[in-house]
């Protein structure tokens, strides 16, 4: 994946919260929590990025668009007719710059056929792994030569 290079990021909502360990046990007991919590987090990864976001979920069991308000991601439900994988595809081919979305979705067709139009992917399990990893070194102080105590800076990864 170029980091760099990527304006847009699309996940594939509930691929991403069946694998995130942290928000799997909330699956079964309140999807609806369990969705909210995973825009939360979105919401952080999109700042850690600083890339466009939208989180697609399957149209079945959702309803409309009120979870994402108030929020920088956004939130898109699959129609009826069509699952959350068509909707990506769709977003993708409809992009004038394909190569700048990053699709996040442990489908491995899916990252296929998004690949085949021009899009980078990315499994859900890598994401989780880089989003961890890069909040983390926020979180961390650089070491620096001859310093005994952080400063503010020593928080900011380089």
């Amino acid at each position: 994946m170029n980091a760099a290079r990527t304006a847009r990021l699309l996940i594939d909502g509930y691929s991403l919260l069946h694998r995130d360990p942290d928000l799997k046990p909330y699956l079964n007991r309140n999807l609806a929590l369990a969705r909210q919590l995973l825009v939360r987090k979105a919401e952080r990864a999109a700042d850690l990025f600083d890339r466009e976001t939208t989180i697609v979920f399957d149209g079945r069991g959702g309803t409309g668009l009120a979870e994402g308000a108030g929020t920088d991601v956004a939130i898109v439900f699959a129609p009826p007719q069509f699952t959350a994988d068509t909707v990506i595809e769709r977003l993708v081919h409809a992009d004038p710059a394909p190569e700048r979305i990053l699709v996040v979705t442990s489908d491995r067709l899916e990252r296929q056929t998004v690949e085949a139009a021009g899009a980078e992917s990315m499994s859900c399990g890598d994401f989780l792994d880089l989003v961890g990893s890069r909040a983390e070194s926020f979180k961390r102080p650089r070491k620096r030569d001859g310093d005994k105590s952080a400063t503010l800076g020593d928080y900011f990864p380089e």
